[in-house]
């Protein structure tokens, strides 16, 4: 019989998947790119909202930038994209209740689960299924950091779209894997 099925199940728009089953290097990668602090902070960044905020005072742009992992939640989870400053302090709010209810393993797992990747697919299990055909815990490191680099831009980071930026966001996260100490330079440096 045609149609056996090898075990693998087809692509599916968002996999909802437990903390245990994110391989460490897709954590690292995730947070060197997006949070290097999320274990440290309270759910915003003090120094980011003061560096994005001169940012946005001196050359005239609405606010952006300097939201944690944990601000991003918050906005996914009940925000727009919104780029006012009514939106930042809702979000703000929203990151300081998410932090004090919920521990930092759990917000990370919401997180992973809740990020769009492009192409119609939520989540990193979704994503590692779309772009290596293999499930989160089994990324080498390279496939983790592409993961993870697509987070910044979805579609216009996605191999399948622009593979010159795709490659330049993994490249980002893997030195930025290597400057926070979660690998060694050496490491980074061969990965890219």
């Amino acid at each position: 019989a045609g149609g056996e099925n090898d075990g693998e199940s087809p692509i599916q728009p968002r996999e909802v998947i437990p903390y245990e089953a994110i391989s460490p290097r897709l954590k690292q990668a995730i947070l060197a790119a997006e949070d290097a602090t999320f274990e440290q902070h309270f759910g915003l960044s003090i120094p980011r909202i003061i560096v994005s905020l001169v940012k946005d005072i001196f050359e005239g742009r609405k606010p952006a930038g300097a939201s944690t992992l944990t601000q991003q939640l918050a906005r996914k989870l009940f925000l727009t994209d919104e780029k006012t400053w009514e939106r930042k302090i809702k979000e703000a709010i929203l990151a300081i209740q998410i932090e004090k209810r919920y521990t930092k393993n759990e917000i990370f797992t919401l997180y992973c689960n809740q990020m769009y990747f492009g192409h119609g697919v939520y989540g990193v299990q979704a994503a590692s299924r779309l772009y290596f055909g293999k499930a989160a815990k089994d990324l080498t490191l390279e496939e983790a950091a592409l993961i993870a680099g697509i987070l910044q831009g979805n579609v216009r980071q996605s191999p399948y779209v622009n593979m010159d930026a795709a490659l330049r966001r993994r490249n980002y996260a893997l030195t930025r894997m290597a400057e926070v100490g979660f690998i060694p330079e050496a490491e980074a440096q061969a990965a890219r």
